[in-house]
């Protein structure tokens, strides 16, 4: 996919949106109108728009905690993220899960899960569907480090390379499981170095370039769809918060400065600016629509009530899912 000027000032938007809405959400937090806890994301929001923005309508895609900028490059609305934030009778599963998790079949987003590195092994279970179906459809499954030392990775990660299953697992190597620095818990530096082991591709990406982002994607989904099988991509990336707003971290303040000083934003921002793509205007002008859209969206959500108590028995996924014909 060849990316056009506006494609290129839409990835910068699409950036704007996911650290906007991640920081209107922790005010909303601390103030009680959402109940939802955040993961906040803010530092890596070039992860999740890289990656899907280049993506087929049928593709399928899993998120991870950190990567909400993935539902508005699949186009899930504002509203129907705060709907399933606050559980309203209008959310995906009318209370029963919060945005974390939250799937849009009609937008290729699986559902995830709370298990950590549980849905590694679901993205093979799925590419492995669509295969069987006769489709070019590949599948993406977002996890963060800590979830490449679980089993579900290894085992994963081997089922998908004996039967070239066409998934990208992309790794949002952010330097800590929660609070743990992710060299305590590895004897390696590199992730993608466990790829070879199992007979798949696995590169290195800076994860703060988002066009660096797209183009390895690009290729990896080009080679899924080729009959190729796998890819592991390690995205270098970091979170410039702690965890979880109510957990005290110790990182280094340099270490912090350093990741903040090569912001996604301001990389590509420059970028589309010596290109003569966007100017601070513009950028102005872009951030307050987005503001006003966050607010708007919120109050919306606000005013809807809550689902009827009945809504616990009845289904949520498998519908929509089948629909789709996975």
């Amino acid at each position: 996919m060849a990316l056009s000027p506006y494609d290129l000032v839409e990835m910068y938007r699409l950036m704007l949106l996911d650290r906007r809405f991640t920081e209107q959400v922790l005010g909303w937090y601390k103030e009680g109108r959402i109940s939802q806890g955040m993961h906040p994301n803010i530092g890596q929001e070039a992860v999740g728009v890289g990656v899907c923005y280049g993506l087929a309508p049928e593709d399928w895609v899993i998120p991870s905690l950190r990567t909400s900028s993935a539902y508005w490059v699949r186009g899930v609305s504002l509203l129907q993220q705060f709907n399933a934030m606050l559980g309203n009778a209008e959310s995906i599963s009318r209370g029963k899960e919060t945005a974390h998790h939250a799937t849009y079949a009609e937008h290729g987003i699986l559902p995830g899960t709370g298990i950590v590195g549980g849905s590694i092994p679901v993205a093979v279970g799925a590419a492995l569907a669509l295969r069987m179906q006769g489709t070019q459809a590949v599948v993406i499954d977002f996890f963060g480090d800590g979830a490449s030392n679980r089993g579900d990775f290894h085992e994963a990660l081997n089922m998908a390379a004996l039967y070239k299953a066409p998934v990208i697992f992309v790794c949002e190597n952010n330097l800590y499981g929660q609070t743990v620095a992710a060299k305590s818990a590895m004897a390696i530096t590199d992730i993608a170095d466990r790829a070879v082991g199992y007979g798949m591709p696995g590169q290195i990406v800076d994860g703060q370039d988002v066009l660096a982002v797209f183009q390895a994607t690009q290729a990896a989904v080009a080679r899924a769809r080729g009959g190729q099988g796998p890819t592991l991509l390690e995205c270098k990336t970091y979170r410039f918060l702690a965890h979880y707003p109510i957990f005290e971290e110790d990182r280094p303040p340099d270490e912090i400065a350093a990741w903040v000083a090569r912001d996604p934003l301001t990389i590509h921002g420059e970028r589309l600016k010596e290109d003569g793509l966007l100017d601070d205007g513009a950028i102005k002008a872009m951030d307050q629509t987005i503001l006003q859209e966050l607010d708007e969206a919120i109050l919306q959500a606000e005013r809807i009530p809550p689902p009827d108590p009945d809504q616990v028995f009845q289904p949520v996924y498998g519908g929509a899912v089948e629909e789709r014909g996975l």
